[in-house]
């Protein structure tokens, strides 16, 4: 008689356990030599982790599974945040061909993308001139200009763009196997460097209609203004819930000293939880937290108020490690890095502040 009925089960599948066994044990190469965790990303799509971008009402759960990431390497979650992004352009167009064509393929990252609006939308606010420019053709756009930075970007890859015409801003989905397309390295940066992140050259590429998300896309970016955020978060929330990890782990060595810190562990943990609420409060209707100027308005302070206390709790972090958090392998100083860039991520801190003026 075989007794198979009384093996094992084996364990549920969870997040958790791919970014354990898949993104841990290269958290170091990301931060150090500049490896791109490919085969990570799309092992965490294919389970699942970005398809709640495309889900109504589930845009919470994106976040949070950012999140999870993030706690282990901000700089992956920076990358899985692009990725998001673009699912979010593709999800939220009226262009059925491309929603057709690649929301599936991107919801589960056998197709790879990302997003290139910092430039565009600092624009929009004069903090920059637009660097793409196209002209209309026949069949769709003939586009030149460059990009400094567009991350998460390989051949291979799609991204989502504006450019700008005589007439208006036109938001497309660019695919950098066009030849004329041209990536190559940016940086060093202090920070993430393992995101893939190029400088992108148009050479007069030529952009079929159907690769339009909007030709409006001022009116298209009033759409998706607030989840393009509100994404975010999942970074600034795992860069914090790594930090107050480690802040503990610290405590269990040098609890004698660190108690004379000002803040510790638990103070960021209720910092934590209530940043947690607001993001999925806002996130149940995305789209109604773009369109209602109230609304967006606490989107606005949800991301500033997140990289305020982002940047206390790594260096705080920093600080329960004392000298260990100092070394290169150490955690404390890269998280630090990795909150330093997320109070420059478009929009920056100081952007931030700017926008919340010009609606005030």
């Amino acid at each position: 008689m075989k007794l198979a009925s009384l093996e094992p089960v084996p364990k549920t599948f969870s997040f958790e356990n791919i970014i354990k066994k898949s993104l841990k044990p290269n958290v170091r190469r990301i931060d150090l030599d500049g490896f791109y965790p490919e085969s990570f990303l799309r092992e965490y799509g294919a389970a699942g982790a970005y398809r709640p971008v495309s889900t109504p009402g589930q845009l919470g759960k994106a976040i949070e599974n950012c999140s999870l990431a993030g706690q282990v390497c901000g700089s992956t979650a920076f990358s899985i945040w692009c990725h998001n992004t673009c699912l979010w352009y593709l999800s939220n167009t009226e262009n059925f061909y491309l929603r057709d064509r690649y929301l599936e393929n991107v919801a589960d990252a056998t197709q790879l993308g990302a997003t290139g609006l910092s430039n565009p939308v600092k624009s929009f606010f004069g903090i920059e001139k637009i660097k793409l420019h196209g002209e209309k053709t026949s069949s769709g756009y003939r586009v030149k200009g460059s990009l400094p930075w567009v991350s998460n970007l390989l051949e291979g890859h799609v991204f989502g763009g504006i450019f700008k015409t005589s007439e208006r801003h036109v938001f497309a989905l660019f695919d950098t196997n066009d030849p004329n397309v041209r990536l190559s390295p940016a940086g060093p940066f202090a920070a993430l460097e393992g995101t893939a992140t190029n400088a992108v050259r148009f050479l007069d590429a030529e952009i079929p209609e159907e690769m339009i998300l909007a030709s409006d896309a001022k009116a298209f970016l009033g759409k998706v203004k607030a989840g393009f955020i509100l994404l975010q978060l999942g970074i600034g929330l795992g860069l914090m819930e790594g930090a107050i990890n480690d802040m503990r782990i610290a405590n269990k060595r040098l609890l004698h000293t660190n108690l004379y810190l000002p803040e510790g562990p638990d103070v960021f943990a209720d910092q934590l939880a209530e940043l947690k609420q607001r993001t999925m409060d806002l996130s149940i209707d995305p789209i109604a937290s773009a369109e209602d100027n109230d609304q967006f308005l606490k989107v606005l302070r949800l991301r500033l108020d997140a990289a305020e206390i982002t940047r206390k709790t790594t260096y705080s972090s920093f600080l329960h490690q004392g000298s260990s958090g100092y070394l290169e392998r150490g955690s404390g100083q890269r998280r630090v890095r990795e909150g330093m860039f997320f109070d420059i991520l478009s929009p920056s801190v100081k952007h931030l502040y700017q926008w919340i003026d010009s609606i005030n």
